[in-house]
């Protein structure tokens, strides 16, 4: 299988429908879903049992623990195709940028960052707090620990197996596994692109973002690559 799309779900019901018909009517190169959930009780689950209505192979991986964090780790590791794309359940404005994203993982790069806060790139109807809470983080992640790249916090990725293989994603907790994931291919020299994308808060769409139960694991993690830049600990 050339691509894996790891979906972390929390009872999306119909939505997630429309967004498998949607990939499968962009995507270029085959691929398969790994839906990650907390609970059998789910309602996205039942969405997804009917093969009249969707086509692809869908992998649902149960999360061990609880939480956005924990399950996309688990899907990571459940994947075995060549590139692994994380992707959220709502989000209809990126579609069209996966087959580009293919294409410069083909090339040699081993993680690609959609950003919204390079040129090109945009963020639009968030709330206050979340946005200037988000462009804080970049903004203290480029200019203080030094990690050249403006949107490292976004969950949206794609990067390779080879990849995969060499890092050891450790973070518990909100989805600190994308930062986690650009601090430690950095500081392995992985070579690593980033690109404009888009973020758009629909009125009627629900957030599982927890700013301030979720504030000090960012930290932590944004501690962690000032410690790695300035003293080279490997």
């Amino acid at each position: 299988m050339k691509l894996d799309i790891v979906i972390p779900v929390y009872n999306e019901d119909e939505n997630i429908v429309s967004l498998i018909k949607k990939l499968d009517e962009e995507i270029a190169c085959n691929f398969k879903i790994l839906i990650c959930y907390d609970s059998e009780s789910d309602r996205t689950l039942k969405h997804l049992k009917n093969k009249n209505i969707i086509k692809k192979e869908i992998v649902f991986i149960k999360n061990p623990s609880q939480g956005p964090n924990s399950a996309i780790i688990e899907g990571i590791r459940s994947s075995t195709a060549e590139i692994i794309l994380i992707y959220m359940a709502d989000d209809f404005e990126n579609i069209k940028l996966i087959n580009r994203m293919i294409n410069l993982i083909e090339e040699g790069n081993d993680l690609i960052i959609p950003s919204r806060f390079v040129p090109g790139g945009q963020m639009l109807g968030a709330k206050k707090i979340k946005k200037t809470i988000t462009l804080i983080g970049s903004y203290l992640i480029y200019y203080i620990a030094r990690i050249p790249f403006k949107d490292c916090t976004n969950a949206f990725k794609m990067f390779s197996a080879k990849l995969k293989n060499k890092i050891n994603l450790e973070s518990k907790i909100g989805f600190t596994f994308a930062l986690e994931l650009v601090i430690k291919s950095y500081s392995l020299n992985l070579k690593i692109l980033e690109i404009p994308s888009s973020w758009v808060d629909l009125e009627n769409r629900k957030s599982n973002f927890k700013v301030f139960k979720w504030l000090p694991y960012y930290i932590y993690w944004l501690t962690y690559a000032v410690v790695k830049n300035l003293f080279k600990i490997k």
